[in-house]
């Protein structure tokens, strides 16, 4: 009978240690949204309609509006697996977003999903060399620790951003025109929540993603002035 007892005892403490290790590897969503410091909000329809016309001639060129593409939200901390949810590309006639990120010491890929050539510039990149990437084509960009470095293209002079390399880059989420963003298969634990617009982090906040279940973020407000 003890023998009995101390097998159900082991068989309990087993699943117990199993559901631990799945609960440290499950992963969750984190949903937010930011408010404030957008000096001039236009459509994702609209930023297409003007790069199109730009291309073709119609309209000169300008610097991009200070709208939602230049937002980026990102998670910081403890985490050494692949950077969550960085994919960066042309489209539109654009970055999307503008404002890129990478984990410093790795690579970023950036497509060109636009059905005309690119030529991706980064200012100030020891060893970058702008290249013409086609459609369908990706350029790789080399993140030493540093920056942030601005971006270009040596084609369509509207076309700018900005690269920022952080050491403990876990997750990255682009905001749209509504202003809300999502993060998708973040593991549990504290993480600080960084917002970051062109050249600058407008917002930043301290969070703690759940196991089990998603977290929804109070909105972000972010600051209206550049800081440079």
């Amino acid at each position: 009978m003890g023998d009995r007892k101390n097998w159900v005892r082991l068989g309990a403490v087993c699943a117990t240690a199993v559901l631990v290790a799945f609960g440290a590897a499950s992963a969750e969503s984190v949903d937010g949204s930011v408010r404030g410091g957008s000096a001039e909000e236009s459509s994702e329809s609209n930023q297409k309609d003007y790069y199109w016309k730009v291309w073709n001639g119609a309209l000169p060129e300008r610097p991009a509006a200070d709208d939602r593409n230049a937002l980026i939200a990102v998670l910081t901390g403890k985490f050494t697996g692949p950077a969550i949810g960085c994919r960066f590309a042309f489209r539109g006639g654009g970055l999307s977003p503008s404002t890129i990120v990478a984990r410093s010491g790795t690579t970023i890929r950036v497509e060109n999903r636009d059905a005309f050539t690119h030529e991706l510039s980064v200012k100030g990149l020891a060893g970058f060399t702008p290249l013409e990437a086609g459609p369908g084509k990706a350029r790789v960009i080399p993140v030493p620790p540093g920056g942030p470095w601005e971006l270009g293209d040596r084609i369509y002079g509207h076309v700018g951003g900005y690269l920022h390399s952080m050491r403990e880059l876990v997750a990255c989420a682009a905001v749209n025109a509504n202003g809300k963003f999502s993060f998708q298969d973040v593991p549990p634990g504290p993480y600080s929540l960084r917002i970051l617009r062109g050249s600058e982090q407008v917002a930043s906040r301290r969070i703690t993603v759940p196991a089990a279940r998603s977290l929804q973020i109070d909105p972000v407000t972010i600051s209206k002035n550049r800081r440079k």
